[in-house]
């Protein structure tokens, strides 16, 4: 299917690029069960392999004309007309401990403009593409989000209470469990992926980066998704995808200062 999106060359570079970085991070990832981890500054959880994977596909990318955004050490310019945003291992605390729901998130913006989105599920032989005004694709097929217009007939997903808890968000999100008419914690890239292709009708997710959103935002777009943001208390983003026709109820019950792209 790539071959048939008709790219300009420097595209299809920055695309056959991703794909490579896919690849590598794939077979690195795909056969490990549980990694010991430590904890980071944030909280957050770091593996060797998180290490490894960045590093590979730094490797990859920094062939490209473009900056390059890491999630751990390698990249952090972003001053280029094109600028690569990645999260190696995106679900670490999965990853750490056998859960299959892990995966590798890359982002490409043009002029900070998000025009490509990727994510690689190892476990599950699914990788999620989407290009700019090309549409969005599961394993080489067209997908489409859902188009869903009753909450109370929406399933909907979200990440970990626990950052809706310090985001002051959790009874606005107990507010939304009791409308919708079923409610899923299908975390990580993994939960991210089920938006796109319909499987779910929305997710909710606050205080992300650059290098999860940007893609995030991209397969969007390109799958017919609606896609909205905001600050979170500590600088990152909150943000709500899925159905163009449900979100404005969602940032209604959420409150706040929400910007849909």
């Amino acid at each position: 299917m790539t071959k048939n999106l008709k790219l300009d060359n420097q595209l299809d570079i920055f695309l056959k690029s991703a794909i490579e970085a896919l690849d590598i991070a794939k077979e690195i990832t795909k056969d490990i069960d549980i990694s010991e981890s430590s904890l980071k500054d944030d909280g957050s959880l770091l593996t060797e392999y998180d290490l490894k994977v960045e590093k590979e596909i730094y490797n990859i990318l920094s062939k490209t004309d473009a900056d390059i955004v890491t999630e751990e050490i390698l990249g952090r310019e972003n001053n280029k007309e094109f600028c690569w945003f990645v999260d190696p291992i995106d679900g670490t605390t999965s990853f750490s401990k056998g859960i299959p729901l892990f995966g590798t998130i890359i982002g490409l913006t043009q002029k900070e403009n998000p025009i490509m989105g990727f994510i690689e599920l190892p476990k599950f032989n699914q990788r999620f593409f989407s290009v700019s005004g090309k549409g969005c694709y599961k394993n080489n097929s067209l997908i489409k989000a859902s188009n869903c217009d009753d909450l109370s007939k929406a399933m909907i997903s979200y990440g970990s209470p626990q950052r809706f808890i310090k985001e002051n968000l959790i009874n606005q999100l107990n507010e939304i469990d009791k409308i919708a008419w079923d409610s899923r914690g299908f975390s990580d890239c993994f939960g991210y992926s089920l938006a796109f292709n319909g499987s779910i009708d929305l997710y909710i997710e606050v205080d992300l980066n650059p290098w999860e959103t940007i893609a995030l935002e991209s397969l969007s777009k390109e799958s017919g998704a609606g896609f909205a943001e905001q600050p979170s208390i500590n600088g990152k983003k909150n943000i709500i995808f899925g159905s163009q026709k449900l979100i404005p109820e969602i940032i209604e019950i959420l409150g706040g200062n929400w910007k849909i792209k």
